[in-house]
């Protein structure tokens, strides 16, 4: 029985070393062949075209380095991912870029001036523009790239008496642009005496008018709290029904509420009307409560006069 084992361990142990020596054998042959194996970034995800460059949609892997295309960006020795992510962080992809494709230098831009929007589109969307307000906007916080849901407060009467419902339209709704800033836009580069200049316009135009201003946000890399109009992304047939909803009730009656990019998972809501919120403790409720309808008591007896009967309390 030992022996038997012996024999097995030393069999495994030549198996193993003939394994080894063939794939170095291989190794070293491809390495003649196609060069030696390199590090170079490739996109971790799927990355749009016109897209932004972040840091968490890169990462590396390792190929032969007549594998390599040229401008990708390979890994020194004793460098990681970090030491060559600010070549790459800031940049647009002029194309899209899948994931496990090599980041090459050729595939990316700086999108300085303005971006172009309908590369941001999804194909069968289209975009929508709608005029906001502090109020319904979520005080002009959000941003392009954003996602929101659209509400209606739809006012009308029926039976000559006026009813509110309000109702979440659309779910989970790409923001494309805040006034003029776009999504996936990579502002230009400015001086700080050129950025100086910049506020002290937006600030003389603020006076001039607090919600307005002429300025184009796209030239500077600050966020513009100062726009009245969003544009979303909504499939054909859904624009056509928002379209329908600001011609009926206005675009004051369209609300936004902000949604966390992580949550895209549509929520089953029902129509809310003023008597679910307020209840039947106000006036409101009180107003529609009827009151009963009115017995009249029995009579104690009946008295004949005159051949009739009449009732007796």
């Amino acid at each position: 029985m030992k022996r038997t084992l012996l024999f097995a361990a030393i069999a495994f142990a030549i198996a193993m070393s003939l394994v080894a020596g063939y794939t170095t054998m291989r190794q070293n042959e491809m390495t003649r062949s196609f060069g030696e194996l390199v590090e170079v970034v490739i996109a971790k995800d799927n990355i749009p075209e016109y897209g932004l460059i972040r840091s968490d949609q890169l990462t590396t892997a390792t190929i032969n380095k007549k594998f390599v295309q040229p401008q990708t960006i390979v890994l020194e020795k004793n460098t990681d991912l970090n030491g060559v992510a600010s070549e790459l962080i800031g940049k647009s992809a002029y194309v899209n870029i899948y994931s496990g494709e090599q980041i090459t230098l050729t595939k990316l831009i700086h999108q300085d001036g303005k971006p172009v929007l309908d590369k941001q589109l999804e194909k069968d969307n289209r975009a929508i523009t709608i005029q906001i307000a502090p109020h319904t906007g979520v005080g002009r916080l959000i941003r392009p790239g954003n996602k929101v849901d659209i509400l209606i407060a739809a006012k009308y009467e029926r039976d000559q008496k006026p009813y509110i419902e309000v109702k979440t339209v659309f779910q989970n709704v790409l923001v494309l642009a805040t006034g003029k800033a776009v999504v996936n836009s990579v502002p230009t580069r400015v001086s700080r005496a050129v950025l100086s200049s910049l506020e002290a316009e937006f600030e003389a135009q603020r006076r001039k008018d607090l919600y307005q201003t002429n300025l184009d946000p796209s030239t500077t890399g600050r966020p513009d709290d100062n726009y009245n109009t969003l544009t979303v992304q909504l499939p054909t047939g859904d624009a056509e029904k928002l379209i329908l909803l600001q011609n009926e009730y206005g675009d004051q009656s369209l609300y936004f509420t902000l949604r966390n990019n992580a949550d895209e998972s549509p929520i089953p809501l029902q129509t809310t009307l003023l008597d679910q919120v307020i209840g039947p403790d106000s006036a409101q409720g009180r107003s529609k409560i009827k009151a009963p309808e009115f017995t009249p008591p029995e009579p104690k007896y009946f008295d004949s006069i005159g051949g009739k009967l009449e009732p007796k309390y």
